[in-house]
């Protein structure tokens, strides 16, 4: 069977130089990329897949200062501004965390700070030689970012960064709210009414309205309420009060609990009037509802990078991967106790 020296000698230069071409080095030239693989197809060539192997994990269990950096692009202005976001602080802690357990550090870039534009991150990304890429939450899809992707192991994470075909990692929005649904039916409420802000409604970067549409096809048809769209930053209470008053239902499933400002408003207790539970729970409260795991999210999106790098995938790939960490159910004094 034909190896790289094989490759080397048919094309006149080093086993070095067609080791590099093969894995998609940038510090090989393109053109130069293309012969070695060209001749390496020509010859049968195929990489052993137990060198392979022990090669990326010899890269990627290098000591922290032989790893270098990773770089974290948030679609946000300064760090203050996307960390008071309870979700993204947990989110990045996970990071983090997992990052320097695996020898990485993490280099944090807003793309709204004034001068910095996703031309920029690429000049410096290039400069500083850094490989590894992710794409933090949140993201709002109005345009694509111009990078040279070929020259990154790049994971967005959540649903948002889907139009541009990367590897992600996410929430598993349906099975979370499937997990919660299921439940709330088991403590007794049939009558769960749903209430999305418009902008995750509108199915941007989410899928808890699928979940829970899926999960209303399975219910009765006299306990299958329409979704409430609004929140209580978009004024929505008036159109909420009559969406009540029509509706009845026995529990609100909402992102964060924030509606209960309106039921505070209407007079209503949680839980002995409604009930309330959330899919995206917030710590510290006592409401129930879906611990989301956003630092277990966080951690697999670095490990999922650190393995692009270690085994050489840079670019876009052919078949973008998407990875689904599933929340868990966490009781609370928002809803009623176990019958």
């Amino acid at each position: 069977m034909p190896n790289q020296k094989d490759i080397a000698r048919a094309l006149g230069i080093s086993q070095g130089a067609v080791s590099l071409a093969l894995r998609g080095e940038s510090s090989v030239s393109a053109e130069l990329r293309r012969k070695v693989r060209a001749m390496a197809k020509k010859l049968g060539y195929r990489p052993n897949p137990y060198v392979s192997s022990l090669m990326a994990q010899i890269r990627v269990s290098r000591k922290p200062s032989e790893q270098g950096a990773i770089a974290l692009i948030v679609d946000r202005y300064e760090e203050d501004e996307w960390l008071r976001h309870e979700s993204y602080s947990v989110y990045y802690q996970g990071l983090v965390r997992r990052a320097h357990e695996l020898g990485f550090q993490i280099e944090t870039f807003f793309l709204q700070s004034p001068g910095l534009t996703a031309k920029r991150i690429d000049h410096i990304l290039y400069t500083r030689g850094i490989r590894g890429l992710i794409l933090a939450p949140p993201y709002f899809g109005n345009r694509r970012l111009g990078m040279t992707w070929q020259r990154y192991a790049c994971v967005g994470t959540g649903y948002a960064w889907e139009q541009q075909q990367f590897d992600r990692v996410a929430h598993d929005h349906d099975q979370n709210v499937f997990l919660a649904v299921q439940n709330l039916r088991r403590l007794g409420y049939g009558r769960i009414g749903l209430v999305l802000p418009s902008f995750f409604a509108n199915g941007r970067g989410t899928r808890w309205l699928d979940g829970f549409l899926l999960c209303q096809h399975r219910m009765p048809a006299s306990e299958r309420l329409p979704v409430f769209v609004g929140s209580p930053e978009e004024n929505s209470l008036p159109g909420f009060r009559r969406w009540l008053g029509r509706w009845k239902p026995d529990l609100l499933l909402t992102l964060y609990g924030h509606e209960q400002q309106w039921l505070d408003t209407l007079g209503l207790s949680v839980p002995h009037d409604i009930g309330l539970a959330c899919l995206i729970r917030p710590q510290g409260r006592l409401l129930a509802g879906i611990d989301d795991r956003y630092g277990a999210i966080g951690a697999a999106t670095v490990e999922l990078t650190a393995s692009k790098i270690g085994f050489n995938h840079y670019g876009i790939p052919a078949i973008p991967r998407l990875i689904l960490i599933e929340g868990r159910w966490v009781s609370g004094r928002s809803v009623r106790k176990v019958p």
